[in-house]
């Protein structure tokens, strides 16, 4: 190789490393979380004869909560919904069909805050050394390192069942008060409600584990993995070149066996793709497009 060339790979190489998955994953949670945090703050700022959007016409579950009721009264909604809601359900819906659960990965902003949240708790368990010796020791004996972890991963499906039963039979969103997202596009109102408490333990348990909020009590989460089952997009495990480090399973933020899975095409995968980015075996995780399955 002519000495021309080399620092041309060097750069090459450079700029790959720069611009990954995880780089473009985290820029797109970005652009989504700064778009609804301009959509609450223009709102706030415009007071009550406010003419611009409310933060609530951008939630993607309130179009769940409401479908009954839009369906079955001919175009009518339950409280604080608009047909911005249903539109943006089937968006996400879609995007489960196509790439399972990519929405949950690639644009939730409440996904995206929980990681900023566990990102903080690794740079000071990095740095401040009592401050790692507690959550470890609370990692050590938490609950998601039990068995209690899988049983607890069925609570989203009955808070699912509860928040869109609810609103059907009582016409209002019975889930919305404990809702931290509801919560969070409200800020401005400072209600000392239940959904902030909710949003407070969210934010504190994200110290600890990585999305709390997705693994265990997200309705909408719930709804894109099941939609996910009839993607026909999927990791791949290739036996004979992987390792069996379990360095894609340890770098899971959902807490997957990714290292003894042959396909992954779990309910709880939100296509974050981090355990391909730091794959030591290049081609060991692949992602692939073929005919939709359901499975473990």
């Amino acid at each position: 190789m002519t000495e021309t060339a080399q620092p041309q790979k060097r750069r090459k190489n450079g700029l790959k490393k720069l611009v990954n998955k995880q780089t473009l994953r985290r820029i797109s949670l970005f652009g989504f979380a700064a778009f609804i945090a301009t959509v609450i703050i223009q709102h706030v700022l415009s007071g009550e004869n406010a003419v611009t959007a409310s933060p609530e016409a951008y939630c993607r579950f309130g179009g769940l909560e409401t479908l009954y009721r839009y369906i079955s009264s001919g175009g009518s909604f339950v409280p604080h919904t608009h047909l911005s809601n249903v539109v943006l359900l089937v968006g996400v819906l879609t995007v489960a069909l196509l790439a399972r659960s990519g929405f949950c990965g690639w644009i939730c902003p409440l996904g995206f805050i929980q990681e900023l949240v566990t990102d903080l708790s690794a740079f000071l368990q990095k740095h401040v050394s009592i401050v790692k010796r507690f959550i470890r020791g609370v990692q050590k004996h938490g609950v998601f390192l039990t068995g209690a972890d899988r049983y607890l991963r069925f609570v989203k499906y009955a808070i699912l069942v509860w928040a869109v039963a609810g609103a059907a039979i009582y016409g209002v969103m019975v889930f919305r008060d404990y809702d931290p997202w509801s919560t969070l596009i409200n800020i401005a109102e400072l209600s000392l409600g239940p959904g902030l408490a909710v949003l407070i333990i969210l934010l504190l348990a994200s110290f600890f584990v990585e999305r709390p909020w997705c693994r265990y009590a997200c309705p909408l989460g719930a709804i894109s993995g099941l939609f996910g089952k009839l993607s026909p997009v999927y990791l791949k495990r290739q036996e004979n070149l992987c390792k069996d480090c379990a360095i894609c399973t340890k770098s899971c933020p959902m807490g997957l066996s990714v290292h003894k899975a042959s396909t992954l095409k779990s309910v709880n995968c939100i296509g974050c793709l981090e355990c391909m980015e730091i794959c030591p075996k290049a081609g060991a995780l692949e992602l692939k497009v073929g005919v939709p399955v359901i499975g473990k």
